[in-house]
């Protein structure tokens, strides 16, 4: 029997707590184990190896280290789990872990503090990281420049890796492939063994909007995109935008536009027991306070509610709430970071809390006064899900994607009007009333799509890919490479569109 291979790659080396796309991958491997036991078999990539077959037992280990995950930070303070590491994973990835597994053992009084000394110097860490590595590559160049020559021009070296799929199984990635897998290798080895896959679009902001990520990540990502339109027999989108941004972005590239499917993502988290919620996560947010959920980094836009909050306070307002910010501190928030720290007129006023459990974080939900999120930018906007399923409205940023998610039930603003942001939040903060009426709509009108809901459709186009893998079969189909030469990318050239050779 033909099977489905769901590839846990991302999941295997991941030690913190699920978010976003670790979470896509997390759920449909969780209901993959309680409903398809017969249909779907796991794996992951490893770069000297190939595909490996990945035992139940494994995932289902993973699935629990990673519900139980919660490290310490400045509010909280418990045991940090020693994370393990999916063979195949980046120097990166290795060093951060090995990090993560030292401080556990220091005393609480020197590790709470460089935690925080680390997490802020995150991104200098990563681009020094970077900078080895590409030394290291000149020095080899150097020494040995026929032999680097060689390695340039030749085809990669694939026909040794192992690759567990069968003749018309079906191969689903939702990960992190950009960092993790090899495009190339998987699109020859579809042609050759004659299997179909199924990948996943978050998002296109790399290329759409290379400033506000980390490095000069555009041409990386376009040639990423380029390649899994070459591997997809289909994608699902996370969204009408991501699927827009996509499909355009192929095009450009002179890429295929493979069958496309736009799933919702689930937005349900178990309901929070008080009894289990942090002291410290109650102490921080106050008995009045609002939130903004997501990694800390430029595109997520933190500053405009600072600079809104701090507009307020020059304006003489006194009994404001506290504003709460959940997220691991990302790239380019140095000074921002900063600025929160120094900033006497804040000092109290909003707090930062990382590495948040799903309990302490329903709390937090079911305990705010509303939420904000002035993303420039989003896939879909998964924190806006969040709140609406917690009956809670949120005041958000009209950008990309997420009217799609709160529809009617919540208000758009434009993310860099920081006097309207500050307008609205005081008028909502003095109008309490008309936070009940909404809520009232939200609890009555709002139908949160489940996570179980995410899984069966991702799992459901894989059985359909299936179906339509077996009928080819039944009447001699096979896949045909196609003559373009999969895993080169030039870059386009003036005022004209990039190419796929």
């Amino acid at each position: 029997m033909n099977k489905i291979w769901l590839d846990v790659t991302s999941i295997l080396g991941w030690s913190r707590p699920a978010v976003g796309i670790i979470r896509v991958e997390a759920e449909c491997a969780k209901f993959a184990l309680g409903h398809l036991d017969s249909r779907v078999e796991f794996c992951r990539f490893d770069q000297r190896e190939g595909y490996v077959r990945v035992d139940p037992s494994e995932v289902r280990q993973t699935l629990d280290r990673i519900g139980r995950s919660h490290q310490p930070d400045q509010q909280t303070s418990v045991s940090l789990p020693i994370a393990s590491v999916a063979p195949g994973s980046s120097s990166t990835v290795r060093l951060a872990t090995f990090v993560r597994s030292v401080l556990q053992w220091l005393p609480q009084i020197m590790r709470s503090p460089l935690h925080r000394y680390l997490a802020e110097r995150r991104e200098a860490a990563r681009a020094a990281a970077n900078g080895l590595r590409e030394l290291r590559r000149a020095v080899r160049a150097w020494r040995k420049p026929l032999a680097h020559m060689t390695q340039l021009t030749s085809s990669p070296v694939v026909k040794e890796l192992g690759l567990p799929f069968s003749r018309g199984d079906v191969y689903v990635s939702l990960g992190l492939d950009w960092d993790q897998k090899n495009q190339t290798y998987i699109a020859e080895k579809k042609y050759s063994e004659n299997f179909k896959t199924l990948l996943c679009c978050y998002d296109v902001i790399p290329v759409k909007y290379p400033h506000l990520c980390v490095g000069d990540v555009s041409a990386k990502f376009a040639r990423y995109f380029a390649d899994i339109a070459w591997c997809a027999d289909e994608i699902v989108c996370i969204s009408e935008c991501s699927r827009r941004d996509l499909l355009a972005l192929l095009r450009e590239l002179g890429a295929p536009t493979p069958p496309t499917t736009v799933i919702r993502l689930g937005s349900d988290l178990p309901k929070a027991d008080p009894e289990d919620v942090r002291s410290a996560t109650k102490d921080a947010a106050g008995d009045r306070f609002i939130l903004f959920v997501s990694t800390i980094e430029r595109r997520k836009n933190h500053e405009t509610l600072y600079r809104a909050y701090t507009r307020l306070l020059d304006q003489g307002e006194t009994n404001l709430p506290k504003l709460v910010f959940v997220g691991m501190p990302g790239w380019g928030v140095t000074d921002f970071l900063a600025d929160l720290r120094f900033d006497v007129r804040v000092a109290r006023l909003i707090q930062v809390l990382t590495n948040v459990s799903d309990n302490d974080l329903m709390w937090l939900y079911e305990n705010a006064l509303f939420t904000a999120f002035p993303s420039i930018y989003e896939g879909w906007g998964l924190a806006v899900a969040e709140s609406l399923a917690n009956g809670k409205f949120c005041l958000a940023s009209k950008a990309a994607s997420i009217p799609e998610v709160g529809g009617d039930l919540i208000e758009y603003l434009d993310p860099w009007d920081v006097p309207k942001w500050a307008e609205r939040l005081k008028w909502y903060f003095d109008h309490p009333e008309e936070l009940n009426r909404i809520e009232e709509l939200i609890r009555t009108q709002y139908v949160a799509p489940t996570w179980e809901d995410t899984a069966k459709t991702v799992l459901g186009r894989a059985e359909a890919l299936l179906d339509q893998q077996r009928r080819e079969m039944h009447s001699g189909v096979d896949a045909i490479m196609p003559t373009t030469e999969i895993g080169r990318y030039e870059e386009p050239a003036p005022k004209s569109a990039a190419a796929i050779r």
